[in-house]
């Protein structure tokens, strides 16, 4: 038994068969909406905070101006920037009303959510849906995952997403190099 292998495989299954089920004219989307900002904000809570927060560092080394909304220190977003909020809900009071202000700003609004009828989604200028948990439940059990990890998808595939996103804008912004 590879314990290495076997993982890796279990792995790639489960992102094969989340991937199949996001649309990929929004991540195009998002790319561009990014890529046209004035500066970008990130806007999430608990585990995507912290998700949002590595996005964030990876696009500061990609040169891009980053903020993260609920920091002391990051500046007010204006018209002109985006600002894009993850929540699996879409309903998390603190970031409506962020979203409901920056609506009134002219801000554009990006969501990553597993809601396609919530709140945040129907705001956003653009929605990314990333497949909920019950509808993944059986290709979870298939693929071995236990089903304490079943509540944790969100947060795996918002990693993956980021990541995709990352390195679009990579390529964009360096074509030169071989890595992008």
């Amino acid at each position: 038994m590879n314990i290495l292998e076997d993982a890796k495989a279990m792995v790639l299954e489960l992102y094969a068969s989340l991937c199949s089920k996001v649309d990929d004219q929004p991540l195009e989307q998002v790319v561009e909406v990014i890529g046209r900002s004035n500066r970008l904000f990130l806007a999430g809570t608990g585990c995507s905070e912290m998700i949002l927060r590595v996005f964030a560092n990876r696009l500061v080394h990609l040169g891009f101006r980053v903020g993260m909304i609920g920091d002391l220190i990051s500046p007010v977003p204006k018209k002109g920037d985006t600002i894009l909020f993850s929540s699996k809900s879409g309903e998390n009071p603190v970031l409506l009303n962020a979203a409901r202000k920056a609506k009134l700003h002219g801000i554009n609004i990006v969501a990553i959510t597993a809601s396609p009828a919530s709140t945040l989604a129907k705001m956003a200028d653009v929605t990314v849906l990333l497949p909920d948990e019950s509808s993944e439940f059986e290709s979870i059990k298939q693929a071995g995952l236990t089903p304490d990890r079943i509540r944790t998808l969100f947060e795996l595939l918002s990693f993956l997403i980021y990541d995709v996103i990352t390195a679009s804008l990579m390529k964009k912004r360096h074509p030169e190099n071989e890595y992008a």
